[in-house]
């Protein structure tokens, strides 16, 4: 999920039509990073926009936490320099998550495409607790990330969260990331061997 910043105070001072307008000029340019990294946009909500590494095309784990990560290193990037044509400021945070999740449609009326489970809920609890230009994830990202035989991640541990209805969870920041050499990445790969672990990865952006 991703959110902006001091969304709600923002939106008081400003019309609709200029809210509208800052969330479209925003989010077009994050619709490219969703692109270029190929994970999938999920739906947005508001100022939050949501976004899956492994559905609807699966990968393994390490892949899709991989795109997840790369996506929202660039999202933040993108929001260090990004003025709208109003000249406003946009500042989000991030979290992800990975793990099984279920995708569908739910009703006849105006259907949507959207994901469903507790790793949905454990990724927007990591954007909610996470800090201004900062992506938070999980203990297990983490470890789908340390295991990632593309890139070297620049992450650093948090520490214990309080997450509502999870008691203290551990978690990460994610800085920043690194593509390994070619000839480093075939060592991996040799090593690795095949792997069938699926599962889906949720990136949140929130009140950034």
């Amino acid at each position: 999920f991703s959110d902006i910043v001091g969304y709600t105070a923002m939106s008081a001072e400003m019309s609709a039509i200029q809210v509208m307008k800052m969330l479209n000029e925003f989010y077009t340019e994050v619709d490219k990073i969703a692109t270029k990294h190929k994970v999938c946009k999920i739906q947005t909500i508001g100022d939050a926009y949501m976004v899956t590494g492994g559905v609807p095309d699966r990968c393994v784990g390490t892949e899709g936490a991989k795109k997840v990560a790369l996506f929202a290193i660039e999202t933040i990037e993108l929001a260090k320099d990004f003025r709208t044509s109003d000249g406003a400021k946009v500042v989000i945070r991030a979290g992800v998550n990975s793990g099984p999740l279920v995708a569908g449609v739910v009703g006849t009326k105006r259907p949507q495409y959207t994901v469903f489970g507790d790793t949905v809920n454990d990724a927007a609890r990591m954007e909610s607790t996470s800090e201004k230009m900062r992506i938070q994830c999980t203990d297990i990202t983490y470890r789908l990330l340390r295991d990632s035989a593309t890139h070297v991640f620049d992450i650093e541990s948090k520490g214990g969260v309080e997450v509502k209805g999870k008691g203290i969870m551990k978690t990460w920041f994610i800085n920043g990331a690194t593509e390994k050499s070619k000839k480093h990445q075939s060592t991996l790969i040799e090593n690795e061997g095949s792997t069938d672990d699926n599962c889906g990865d949720i990136h949140l952006y929130d009140d950034l």
